[in-house]
Formats: structure tokens, sequence, C-alpha cells
């Protein structure tokens, strides 16, 4: 293979990783008052974000989590990069759904 092919297949084989603003655009853009409670990036850039609203009553309120594809330090292993909804009663976890995925082929966000 010479250099030419070498550069070819790594352009091909590197996924496109969503920017923080793109991140924060799809967050934004399913609820407008959510805020940042945690944010962790390595050297691609952020592999998990975690924002928040909060509901009508004290320990009500709705996490809406990024997470990319990966094994990262700390956390479960992804297969593909979602966007997450999880609700909470009573501080705990009573559901959620995965409402987005992220197509790296297209570079766009697939309902779910």
């Amino acid at each position: 293979m010479n250099n030419f092919e070498d550069a070819s297949q790594n352009e091909q084989g590197k996924e496109h990783i969503p920017a923080r603003e793109e991140i924060l655009a799809q967050i934004h853009e399913r609820c407008e008052s959510a805020e940042i409670i945690r944010e962790l990036a390595d050297t691609d850039g952020v592999y998990l974000l975690e924002a928040r609203e909060q509901g009508k009553k004290p320990g009500e309120f709705t996490d809406y989590i990024y997470q990319r594809k990966g094994t990262f330090p700390g956390h479960n292993d992804a297969e593909k990069t979602v966007l997450e909804k999880v609700y909470f009663e009573d501080d705990m976890p009573c559901g959620g759904d995965i409402i987005a995925e992220y197509d790296d082929t297209t570079r766009t966000w697939i309902e779910k």
C-alpha cells in the first residue's frame, strides 16, 4: 500500500464525533431549560454530557444524557452514540428512553 492509500483508509475509518456545540443543540432542541450537570471528555471530545430539567415537585426532574460510542474509564461500554431521556421521581430513576441515535455516515441524529 502506498501513502495515499493509507491516508484514504484512515480518513474513511475515522468516525465523526459530534462537537460539544452539536450535542448542546440537540439537548436544547428538546428542552431549552436544561442545565449541564456533568461533562466528561477525552482527547477526541465529549463522551458523556448530562443536562437536567427540574420538574414541578421536589425530587422530580428529567436528565438528558449524551453518550458517545466506545469504552471509557468508569463507565459502561456504549455500542452507539445516543441521546437518552431519563425521568426521576423522589430522586430515583423511574423510566427513560433513547430519544435519538447518531448516524456517523450521514452525521445526523435519528429520532427514536
